[in-house]
């Protein structure tokens, strides 16, 4: 007589029900009465439990019937036929069948099968996650002894879930940990180290317990990554109650990326840290701004700039000025660096000379604006105005000056002294007495009353312009 219970894999589902697998894969095949044996073993086995002599006597078959009909379910994976005498007969999950190779595999591991149930104890082992073990023993080339010991080591510290001993396992193996004198001196290791993690979470402000995570990541450090343990604790005191392990977990990585590996290397890379966090606030205050972080500010434009060759002040100096040209966002000051760069304008006495012609540009066209009766207030059009007058065209500010003067009242001046500075380019007229002449003469004032016209060829025309393609944006001033 052989009892008959449900496998943890269909208490696992949460479900006793027949599968629709069961009857699209299994049925069509078997014998009418193997799946009356089997149907109504399972409806014993979720009832509470039963046996093989009560279903040969609710079916009115004989025992050696009932066990015939196992054998076969057997074979077919949907039920596992234990060990014990008489054997347990577990029901397994359809969409999960423990096949031949399985249980070949099984048996041969049937040792290591036992010790495993052993180091679990009372708690049950699901036959789909035995089989999972002795894949990874084999995938791997795990020594059975040695995942046994990695097992009871995992139990120990309350992780007792297969897939977590597992990933230990598939861990260890890979770092050479898979003979039982392997692992053994791994889990030494492990504990060697408690008292130095024990002043690591008290340089971090943790009262909490380390967790084997915790242990096995301080290892990954210290072995694998080269870290001191000294530049470890003056890492961890550097994140203290700022986000614990996780925190420290990515202030390595920052770490190990940046080669610093011992304490006085974590130190001098801090202090560099604090100084380029500091530059980029000072930017980013200077510009009227808000970055919700610093870390990516620093990354994304203070370290290029840097790289540039800019100095510190430089750059507070330019985000000022900038601030006062009504660029606020990192985005558009890097335009300004990226020019000044192609300029070779990187010390912070280049950008003050720089900024200093730059305010002299403005107050003279404050003057001409003046003069023309217009607000004072200076705009990048009004720049580009002044620039194409005195840089392109070649006029005196005398000259745009006294054009200014007679722009007085006029609607859109800057654009009326455009158009009269026009008039003089095209008749030879440069100097503010000329241009005084011109306004006493009974000559036309605006372009659109010009007398004197000049016809240009075609092939002129192509001469005189360069296709847009072949302008080069660096040609262009700030």
């Amino acid at each position: 007589m052989s009892e008959i219970r449900l496998g943890g894999e269909y208490l696992k589902e949460g479900r006793t029900e027949l599968d629709n697998l069961f009857l699209s894969r299994y049925l069509p095949d078997a014998d009418g009465t193997d799946v009356k044996i089997y149907l109504y073993g399972l409806y014993l086995a979720a009832s509470g439990g039963g046996d093989t002599q009560k279903i040969a006597l609710g079916l009115r078959l004989t025992e050696e019937r009932v066990s015939d009909a196992f054998a076969y379910w057997e074979d077919q994976g949907l039920v596992t036929l234990t060990a014990d005498a008489p054997p347990t007969v577990v029901y397994n999950s359809v969409t999960a069948p423990v096949t031949k190779e399985i249980r070949y595999n099984a048996r041969e591991y049937s040792d290591f099968v036992d010790e495993l149930r052993r180091v679990f104890g009372e708690r049950e082992l699901p036959v789909g996650d035995i089989v999972r073990y002795i894949e990874v023993i084999r995938r791997y080339k795990i020594d059975p002894n040695a995942m046994l010991l990695i097992a009871g080591y995992c139990i120990e510290r309350g992780k007792a879930s297969t897939a977590y001993v597992l990933s230990v396992a598939a861990n260890w193996a890979k770092e050479g940990a898979s003979t039982e004198e392997a692992v053994n001196a791994k889990i030494s290791e492990m504990e060697r180290g408690s008292e130095d993690m024990r002043l690591l979470f008290k340089a971090l402000g943790l009262k909490s317990e380390p967790s084997f995570e915790d242990k096995n990541t301080y290892l990954y450090w210290t072995k694998e990554c080269s870290f001191r343990p000294d530049a470890v604790l003056q890492a961890a005191r550097y994140c203290k109650n700022k986000g614990g392990m996780r925190k420290l977990t990515k202030f390595m990585e920052e770490l190990r990326s940046a080669g610093a590996l011992t304490a006085a290397e974590v130190a001098d890379y801090r202090k560099r840290k604090d100084e380029l966090n500091a530059l980029a606030a000072d930017v980013v205050h200077n510009l009227g701004a808000y970055y919700p972080s610093l870390d990516a500010v620093t990354e994304t434009y203070v370290n290029p700039w840097l790289s540039f060759g800019f100095e510190p002040e430089a750059l507070r100096e330019l985000s000022r000025f900038c601030f006062r040209r009504n660029i606020k966002t990192l985005e558009n000051m890097n335009v300004y660096v990226e020019k000044l760069y192609k300029l070779g304008l990187v010390t912070q006495s280049a950008i003050d000379s720089y900024i200093k012609q730059q305010a002299a540009l403005d107050q003279k066209i404050r003057e001409i604006k003046e003069a023309a009766g217009a607000e004072p207030l200076v705009s990048s059009r009004d720049r580009d105005f002044y620039r194409t007058f005195t840089e392109l065209w070649g006029f005196e500010h005398e000259t745009v000056l006294a054009v200014a003067a007679k722009a007085a009242g006029k609607p859109f001046p800057m654009s009326y002294i455009n158009k009269i500075l026009l008039i003089f380019k095209d008749n030879g007229i440069s100097s503010a007495e000329e241009a005084e002449a011109f306004f006493a003469s009974d000559r036309p004032k605006t372009q659109s009353d010009k007398l004197i016209r000049q016809n240009y060829s075609e092939e002129e025309l192509r001469g005189a312009f360069r296709s847009l393609d072949e302008l080069d944006p660096d040609d262009e001033d700030i």
